[in-house]
């Protein structure tokens, strides 16, 4: 099994070897059919290329390390999910994918005349990114993303037109066309990213994780409803989550542990995606973490240790917790205690049965304390949220939401194929926090596929 491992993390290494090797070759054969001499400047530009061709092979096949792959064909699909999650991570996703064919366009357009021409350098990139994804996939290193292409694509010629400007400045050439040509596109790219940011936040509330980022193929689906959906709409309660109000969420929180475990609590704090993560230490150096989602405002506190069952009574260890969350307003006190078959210390607050009409604030969730035979637990977990509410808003008809699940406009882990069987038994109005920290409704359709139950259909209920 090691060997198997090794091997499977060589063929990159030998992969990015490879490429860069054939592509050296294949540009000094064309230059060679020109009968043009190469001049230094242009070996430098070749070995650049070479490396750029093994680096780039290497970050896309040895990195992400998947363990399965998938194909997306939809196009502007990764658009639509970054759209959706609203999150850095996934820009972040989409503009290294953009830059990492620009060094090709770039190198291409400094290493002269004869690799000017677009029919040559598109059909080239488009190559490199088509068979670089086919590897990923057929490796299990990643998924193929049609729209990988294209931004790949895009990336080189974005490259070959600034590389095209800084070729006309060296040589003193006429400035006017390499301007344009080098500016029209990174601005295109800016204009569409401010008109995404005005419509985002010029909404009031955020986008839904669970929206689609391309529509379920339900041709050759047999689609069955088997309860009664009504026609008629109404207004649901929007709530939003106190997190989302608050300025550094998570720094009074990870104060009070470290001052309650006797713990120092570093001033870096990193930010990833929806996550703030903060470290502590004790006086053993062993290090702890405290984690908090900037959009439910779940948190975690971890000292990555496995928890024991503590056995006797723990009334003493219960109130003292209990007190403690209470008194620093991380526990309600009309929360319910119970105790976990692994000695854990558990306290659920049930939300209104009827959020759609209650009009007040509340509060819910769970928090779980997992205990160790020391003082510092090994791990804390809390859901446990305050919903401010906001108003009361127009939504579908749960007959209305159905007509968008005949129509594939909804999001499923694995997605449906032809002759799938899809039966709808149940329909919901129920709950979910999106990417302002609103917590809205949407409808939930209970479903089975080829008779057997299997993962619920949401989609957005407002209007």
């Amino acid at each position: 099994m090691e060997l198997l491992l090794s091997l499977k993390n060589a063929i990159p290494l030998a992969i990015a070897l490879l490429v860069a090797l054939v592509l050296s070759l294949a540009i000094r054969r064309q230059w060679r059919r020109l009968d043009q001499a190469l001049q230094t400047s242009q070996s430098v530009m070749l070995t650049i290329l070479s490396v750029w061709a093994a680096a780039a092979v290497v970050l896309v096949l040895l990195f992400p390390g998947n363990t399965s792959s998938q194909a997306n064909l939809h196009l502007l699909s990764a658009f639509r999910s970054a759209w959706n999650q609203w999150s850095l991570r996934e820009l972040l996703q989409i503009l290294l994918q953009f830059a990492l064919f620009v060094p090709l366009g770039l190198l291409a357009a400094l290493l002269g005349e004869p690799f000017w021409r677009l029919r040559w350098l598109l059909p080239a990139s488009f190559s490199c990114t088509a068979t670089l994804s086919c590897a990923k996939f057929l490796l299990e290193r990643g998924n193929f993303i049609l729209d990988d292409l294209l931004l790949n694509t895009l990336g080189t010629l974005v490259g070959f037109f600034v590389g095209r400007l800084l070729w006309a400045i060296w040589h003193r050439e006429q400035l006017g066309p390499p301007v344009v040509r080098a500016l029209v596109l990174p601005v295109c790219c800016l204009v569409a990213l401010g008109g995404a940011f005005s419509v985002y936040y010029g909404s009031e509330v955020g986008n839904l994780s669970l929206a689609p980022s391309y529509r379920q193929s339900i041709g050759g689906v047999t689609l069955t409803l088997d309860t009664t959906l009504s026609e008629k709409g109404g207004t649901a309660s929007v709530y939003r989550n106190s997190i989302s109000t608050t300025a550094r969420p998570g720094d009074t929180i990870a104060s009070l542990l470290a001052t309650e475990l006797n713990l120092d609590l570093s001033s870096t704090v990193l930010q990833t995606g929806s996550q703030r993560q903060f470290t502590l230490s004790g006086e053993d150096e062993r290090a702890y973490t405290f984690s908090i989602s900037l959009r439910d405002g779940s948190w975690q506190f971890s000292s990555q240790e496995e928890g024991v069952s503590v056995s006797g009574s723990l009334d003493s260890v219960r109130w003292r917790w209990e007190s403690w969350l209470t008194e620093n307003q991380l526990l309600d006190g009309a929360a319910v205690y119970s105790l976990g078959e692994n000695g854990s210390l558990r306290w659920d607050l049930e939300g209104p049965e009827d959020l759609a009409t209650y009009q007040n604030d509340f509060t819910a969730g769970t928090l779980v304390i997992t205990l160790t035979r020391g003082d510092i637990p090994a791990d804390i977990t809390s859901t446990m949220a305050t919903y401010q509410y906001v108003r009361s808003a127009e939504i579908l008809s749960p007959a209305e939401a159905y007509r968008l699940v005949e129509q594939g406009r909804f999001s499923r882990e694995q997605d449906l194929q032809r002759g799938d069987q899809l039966t709808v038994t149940d329909c919901q109005l129920t709950y979910a926090t999106d990417s302002k920290g609103y917590y809205q409704p949407i409808y939930t359709f209970s479903c089975t596929v080829n008779g057997e139950a299997t993962e619920p259909i949401s989609v957005p209920a407002l209007k």
